[in-house]
């Protein structure tokens, strides 16, 4: 599973799932680049079953059908949404313009004004530095990841709690930091029992599915059908009222196009 090239910690967490409790050791991983500096740090999903999609409607759409799915092998994802600097490097790296960060900060910042495109190169540079298969996720994956063995709304519950993972600034009370409406630090509030920061909030995120209403994927592939110019994003954002947080959310975006409120993570593929 790990290479000469990869750092590793693991950590005893527990998932609350219908009310019983589950213990699950969860695995980090980090690769090498090639000189030398560490990649994204990622958390090893167990393969399972899992709850995906709901019977929701917005005005953003339909969220559902609420399925069953089966995840036949582990996969690696990263913690956190990619930050400016790790995209900034490679932006810089393959002589590409580093996005526009709307004056709110880079750093640990989550990338932002990113298209589905920008998203895809840097995965294929990431491969490419590091030997190992970066990608984005399909919608399946990414919400699998995102619920951590739950099934309710929020992986925390079917309630949602202001400042859990997301500060809806109608209601008030907001964790200092995030009161303002822009995008916080990767990583501000607590992860999900899978070691994920920031599903539900923060940015919303590329996943690799085609736009197709009609369609929806059972198992951990992307849906490959329908209008592959646009493709779905996933989860809620810092702009987003509480009921649009929930882990089911999805809506359909150009490939070119660059919002400041849709960011990324990646899957490392795991061979073992």
């Amino acid at each position: 599973m790990l290479t000469k090239a990869s750092t590793a910690l693991t950590l005893s967490i527990f998932i609350i799932s219908c009310g019983k409790s589950h213990n699950y050791s969860t695995e980090f991983i980090a690769d090498k680049l090639s000189d030398g500096s560490e990649g994204p740090q990622l958390s090893i999903v167990p393969a399972g079953k899992g709850v995906v999609g709901e019977d929701y409607n917005s005005s953003y759409g339909y969220f559902g059908p609420q399925r069953t799915i089966e995840i036949p092998a582990a996969f690696a994802i990263s913690r956190s949404e990619i930050t400016f600097a790790q995209y900034d490097k490679f932006a810089t790296a393959t002589n590409r313009p580093v996005p526009d960060d709307k004056g709110w900060g880079r750093d640990d910042m989550p990338v932002i004004n990113v298209s589905w495109l920008d998203a895809t190169a840097y995965a294929e540079w990431l491969t490419e530095q590091t030997g190992q298969k970066y990608r984005l996720p399909s919608e399946t994956e990414w919400e699998y990841a995102a619920r951590a063995g739950t099934k309710t709304v929020y992986w925390w519950g079917n309630n949602y709690i202001q400042s859990k993972e997301h500060c809806d600034r109608d209601i008030g009370n907001c964790t200092q930091g995030t009161e303002a409406a822009q995008p916080w630090v990767s990583g501000r509030y607590q992860p999900n029992p899978f070691g994920l920061y920031d599903v539900s909030s923060n940015v919303a995120e590329w996943v690799l599915d085609c736009d197709d209403e009609d369609n929806r994927s059972n198992d951990m592939t992307p849906v490959k059908t329908g209008d592959c110019d646009s493709r779905i994003v996933k989860g809620g954002s810092y702009s987003d009222r509480a009921h649009i947080i929930r882990l089911s959310n999805r809506v359909s975006i150009g490939i070119e196009s660059r919002y400041s409120s849709v960011g990324f993570r990646l899957v490392r593929e795991i061979n073992e």
